[in-house]
C-alpha cells in the first residue's frame, strides 16, 4: 500500500513538473513578443534582403565596362588563308567615362543604401507597433471574457434567486422572466468574448510572424495597468519626429540623391575615353606596337544632354515637393495620435477617478437593497449593468489609450513607454 502510495505521489509530481514546464514555455511577455517577431515576421526579412540587393547594386554602379580584346588579319590574297596576313594586329581597348562621374554614382548609392537601410528599420517600427497592438488587444479581450464571465455568474445566481422568490411568492413572474433572459443575454456575451478573444490570438500570431494554420495561444505575463508614460508636449514630439521619423529621413536622403543624379546628367557633358593598346605584325616581324586615346566630344548635347538634365532637375523638384508633403503627412497624423492620446488619457483618468468608483459604490448599494428586499429586481439589474457597462468600457478605454501611444511611437520613429 505505502509503495502504491509513492508511485502515485512520484506520478503526480512528474505531471505538475510537466504542466509548470509547458505554462512556462508559452508564457511570454511583450519584449519577448517583440524580439520573436522581428525575428519571424516575413516583412521584416524581405527588407533586410532589400538592403543586400541595394549593396549589389553600388558594385556595379561604379563598374567598368568589360574591356574589349581583338585580333584583325589585313592585305590578305584573294584565295589564300589568314595566314598569309601582310599585317596581324592584337588589341585590347578600355573605355571609361570622365572619373567623376564614377565618385558621383557612389555617392547615389550610397544614398541609397541607406535608404534600405531606414526602409528596414521602418518596417521595424511599424511590426513593433503592431505586435504591441496585437498584444494589449488579446489583454483586454481577456479581462473582457473575465467580466462576461463574472456577469455570468451573477446572472446564474440570481436568476436562481428570482425562481425561489417566485416559488415562495416573493418576487413577480416578470422579475422572473427577466432574470431568465438576463441569463441567456449573458450566455451569449460569454460566447462572443471567447471568440473575440481566438480571433485577437489570430493577429498576434499573425504579428508574430507565425503561420496562418498557427493556432498558438500563449500566457501573456504583462498585464494592462494604466502607465503614465513622461508626457512631452506636441511641440516636442513634433521636433523629435523630424529628427526621427523615417519617412522624413527617406524624403531627404532622396532627395540628396537626385541632386547628385542631377549632378551625374550635367557631368555628361565631359568627354568619355577609350584606351588601346596593340601588338602588330608586318609580315615575319612582329616587333611593332601602337596605342592610341580616343576622347568622346558631347557634340549633340543640345538633344541628349539637354534632355538628361531637364529630367535631372525635374525629379529634383518633385522630390523636394514630396519631402514637404512628407513633412505635412506627418504633422497631420501626430496632430490627430496626440489629439487621441489626449482623449484617452482623460477618459481612463474619468474611469479611475469618478466613474468605476460610483458604479461600484451604486452596484453595492443596490445588492444590500435587494437582498433586504428594498429595491426591485429591475432597480438592482440596473446597477448590475451600470457597473459591467463601466468595467467594460474602462478596459476599452485603457486598450485605446495604449493605442495612441503605440501610434505616437510609429510617427515619432522612437519608443516612448517604457
Amino acid at each position: 500500500m505505502n509503495k502504491i502510495f509513492i508511485l502515485f505521489i512520484s506520478i503526480s509530481l512528474f505531471l505538475y513538473g510537466y504542466a509548470q514546464d509547458l505554462n512556462e514555455s508559452n508564457s511570454i511577455t511583450l519584449t519577448e513578443a517583440i524580439e520573436i517577431g522581428l525575428k519571424n515576421n516575413p516583412v521584416i526579412k524581405s527588407a533586410y534582403e532589400n538592403i543586400s540587393a541595394v549593396e549589389g547594386k553600388f558594385w556595379s554602379g561604379i563598374s567598368l565596362p568589360s574591356p574589349e580584346i581583338g585580333v584583325s588579319y589585313e592585305f590578305v590574297p584573294l584565295g589564300s588563308g589568314l595566314n598569309n596576313y601582310e599585317e596581324r594586329t592584337f588589341g585590347i581597348s578600355q573605355a571609361f567615362e570622365f572619373p567623376t562621374n564614377y565618385f558621383l554614382r557612389g555617392s547615389i548609392s550610397g544614398d541609397e543604401n541607406d535608404i534600405a537601410y531606414l526602409n528596414f528599420k521602418q518596417s521595424e517600427i511599424q511590426i513593433t507597433r503592431q505586435i504591441k497592438t496585437a498584444y494589449y488587444n488579446v489583454l483586454a479581450k481577456q479581462k473582457l471574457l473575465a467580466i462576461a464571465k463574472e456577469n455570468l455568474q451573477i446572472a446564474d445566481d440570481f436568476s436562481k434567486k428570482a425562481e425561489i422568490r417566485y416559488n415562495v411568492g416573493e418576487g413577480t413572474n416578470l422579475e422572473r422572466l427577466t432574470a431568465k433572459v438576463q441569463f441567456t443575454e449573458a450566455k451569449n456575451i460569454l460566447a462572443l468574448a471567447q471568440n473575440e478573444l481566438k480571433s485577437s490570438f489570430a493577429e498576434l500570431n499573425y504579428s508574430l510572424g507565425y503561420s496562418r494554420l498557427s493556432d498558438e495561444k500563449f500566457i501573456l505575463i504583462d498585464s494592462l495597468a494604466f502607465s503614465k508614460f513622461d508626457t512631452l508636449s506636441f511641440e516636442n514630439l513634433y521636433h523629435l519626429s523630424l529628427s526621427s521619423n523615417q519617412q522624413i529621413k527617406i524624403s531627404e536622403l532622396n532627395v540628396n540623391a537626385l541632386s547628385t543624379e542631377r549632378t551625374l546628367a550635367w557631368s555628361s557633358l565631359l568627354p568619355g575615353f577609350n584606351i588601346s593598346y596593340f601588338r602588330q605584325s608586318l609580315g615575319s616581324d612582329n616587333n611593332y606596337y601602337g596605342a592610341s586615346l580616343d576622347i568622346s566630344v558631347p557634340l549633340w548635347f543640345l538633344f541628349d544632354n539637354r534632355g538628361q538634365i531637364q529630367y535631372a532637375s525635374a525629379k529634383v523638384n518633385i522630390a523636394e515637393s514630396e519631402l514637404v508633403s512628407v513633412k505635412n503627412e506627418v504633422y497631420l497624423n501626430l496632430t490627430n495620435a496626440y489629439n487621441d492620446y489626449s482623449n484617452n488619457l482623460q477618459q481612463v483618468s474619468l474611469y479611475q477617478e469618478h466613474i468605476l468608483p460610483q458604479a461600484e459604490e451604486v452596484y453595492r448599494s443596490a445588492s444590500a437593497s435587494y437582498d433586504a428586499g428594498e429595491i426591485t429586481y429591475i432597480e438592482y439589474l440596473q446597477a448590475r449593468q451600470t457597473i459591467i457597462s463601466s468595467e467594460k468600457n474602462y478596459t476599452e478605454a485603457l486598450l485605446n489609450y495604449y493605442r495612441s501611444i503605440f501610434s505616437l511611437e510609429e510617427i515619432v520613429g522612437q519608443k516612448l513607454l517604457n
